[in-house]
């Protein structure tokens, strides 16, 4: 008996344990959550346009590179954020989305292309 109870332990762990099991698993076809920043490079504002209709709310995180969360906020129709108030440097833009994340990143300060 105790082998019988190990064996169908054994052949339950494989069986929960493979991702691709059809019934176990569902699989959703939907596009992933993405979105896009412009400018890269900026001194004032930041639109974000994501591939989601502009009724579904959003809650955007600006991070340095320490890691500390400088800017958060929902946004519903107006996709644009005043960066205006953080200093020059690199900084991490996440956005979520129900149970989607996705990140992306600009530069604040002014382009050297139009600097001279």
């Amino acid at each position: 008996m105790k082998k019988f109870l190990l064996y169908f332990l054994l052949i339950g762990a494989i069986t929960f344990t493979n991702a691709n099991h059809p019934i176990l698993f569902k699989t959703n076809n939907t596009a992933s959550f993405s979105f896009e920043i412009s400018p890269q490079t900026t001194s004032g504002t930041i639109s974000i346009k994501t591939n989601l209709p502009n009724k579904n709310v959003i809650l955007v995180k600006i991070i340095d590179k320490a890691g500390y969360i400088r800017i958060q906020k929902k946004l519903h129709l107006e996709r644009e954020i005043d960066v205006s108030a953080l200093k020059k440097g690199h900084y991490l833009v996440k956005v979520y989305h129900r149970n989607s994340m996705a990140i992306n990143r600009f530069y604040k300060g002014k382009d050297a292309i139009n600097n001279r």
